[in-house]
C-alpha cells in the first residue's frame, strides 16, 4: 500500500491528492519530479490490487470451513489442544496462568520459569499415561454429578389443599386474604 494512500497518510505526494490536506502532524513530502510525473508507477495510480487465485496457496485448507469433513478434521486436533491448556492451567498443578505462581522479574526468567512448568506438565502427563495403560484402563476417569435438580418442565407449585394445616384438632385452608 501506498504510505501516502488515504485514509491515514504516513506522508505527503502531490500524486495522491488526499495526502496534501492535512492535519499537520505529516511533514515528509515525496519528491515527485518532472519523470515520475509524466510516467508514475502503479502503486501510486491504483486504489485496489487483484491477486491472483494461487496467492496464499500455501496457506489454504484442505475442506472448506465448518463443514462436515473439515470438522473430522480438525475438531479433534483442537479438543487436544483445548484440553492441554486446561492440564497446564491447573490451579492445584502448574497453574502456567497464574502469574502470583511465577515471582520473578524479567522476560528471559519468566520463559525458563514456564519452560520447567510446561516439561513438568508433559511429564505428568506421560505418567498417567502409562499408569493407565499398564492397569488396563480403557476409559477415562469420570466423577460422578455433584447433585440432581428437577426439570423446569415437570416442577409445579404446592397446591392450596395441600397447604392445609391442623390447628386445634380443626383444619384450617389457607389465610383469607386482606380487605384494606
Amino acid at each position: 500500500m501506498c504510505p501516502a494512500a488515504a485514509p491515514a497518510p504516513q506522508v505527503r505526494c502531490q500524486l495522491k491528492p488526499a495526502s496534501e490536506g492535512g492535519n499537520g502532524k505529516v511533514r515528509t513530502r515525496i519528491p515527485v519530479t518532472g519523470v515520475l510525473a509524466a510516467h508514475p508507477p502503479k502503486i501510486c495510480t491504483q486504489g485496489s490490487i487483484t491477486l491472483p487465485a494461487d496467492t496464499g496457496a500455501k496457506y489454504r485448507q484442505a475442506f472448506a470451513h465448518e463443514t462436515d469433513e473439515w470438522h473430522g478434521a480438525y475438531a479433534t486436533l483442537r479438543n487436544s489442544n483445548e484440553g492441554m491448556n486446561g492440564f497446564i492451567k491447573d490451579g492445584a498443578r502448574e497453574a502456567v496462568d497464574d502469574p502470583e505462581r511465577r515471582r520473578i522479574r524479567g522476560v528471559a526468567a519468566q520463559s525458563v520459569l514456564v519452560a520447567f512448568q510446561l516439561s513438568s506438565a508433559n511429564i505428568r502427563k506421560i505418567y498417567e499415561f502409562l499408569t493407565r495403560k499398564t492397569s488396563g484402563e480403557k476409559k477415562s476417569r469420570k466423577l460422578p454429578a455433584r447433585w440432581k435438580t428437577r426439570s423446569l418442565t415437570t416442577w409445579a407449585p404446592e397446591s392450596a389443599t395441600a397447604v392445609t394445616t391442623t390447628v386445634g384438632g380443626t383444619s384450617a385452608g389457607p389465610d383469607p386474604p386482606l380487605i384494606a
